[in-house]
């Protein structure tokens, strides 16, 4: 080969050693950014799905049953979990027991109430969400109906994200109206909670 010779030249144990010590250092920096971004999406998804319950409720008792529904948003007692908790069921016969503060096998059992769909979040999980409102004859309970309209009755949901305080807040007012603010005003692409 004319005079050439060809070696064969491997990464020495430095160079690997480097490599993963560089490696080690870009991962450290960017975990925190990762998870800080992957919370802020679950607070984004738990807010969005808050919201289309009320949405649901609202179109639920406008067009399809044509009755009175219920959005339930009681606080879950530590003797039936540890969730956050938001359940929307149909009334009939003036009793509703489908409330967050029932554990799983006595939702609706008794009464006149149907669970129509419910939205539960474990604890251990990074979002959780907490509900502050003014609320008509049933505290945490937001009435929906096509033949009354309650006036006095609003809710708001702050879903919050356990290990960044991430906020979102879902407000429902009487005019049935459903609004995603940020009550923080550092949320990107959120107005500010006013």
């Amino acid at each position: 080969m004319n005079g050439y010779r060809f070696l064969r030249q491997g990464v020495t144990l430095i160079e690997m050693l480097v490599g993963v010590a560089v490696l080690g250092v870009i991962l450290a920096v960017a975990i925190p950014s990762l998870t800080s971004l992957l919370e802020r999406r679950r607070v984004v998804a738990a807010a969005g799905e808050v919201a289309n319950l009320f949405t649901f409720a609202r179109s639920e008792a406008n067009v399809v049953s044509a009755q009175q529904v219920n959005v339930h948003l009681e606080p879950v007692p530590s003797e039936v979990g540890s969730f956050s908790c938001m359940r929307v069921s149909s009334v009939s016969g003036g009793t509703d027991r489908c409330g967050c503060d029932l554990d799983a096998s006595s939702v609706c059992s008794r009464g006149g109430g149907r669970l129509l769909r419910e939205f539960v979040l474990p604890n251990n999980s990074s979002v959780r969400f907490d509900t502050t409102g003014t609320w008509g004859l049933v505290e945490y309970v937001v009435p929906v109906s096509r033949e009354k309209h309650f006036n006095n009755i609003s809710a708001k949901v702050t879903v919050t994200g356990t290990k960044t305080g991430a906020q979102l807040r879902v407000e429902y007012n009487a005019a049935g109206r459903v609004r995603t603010c940020a009550p923080n005003s550092d949320f990107s692409g959120y107005p500010a909670c006013t």
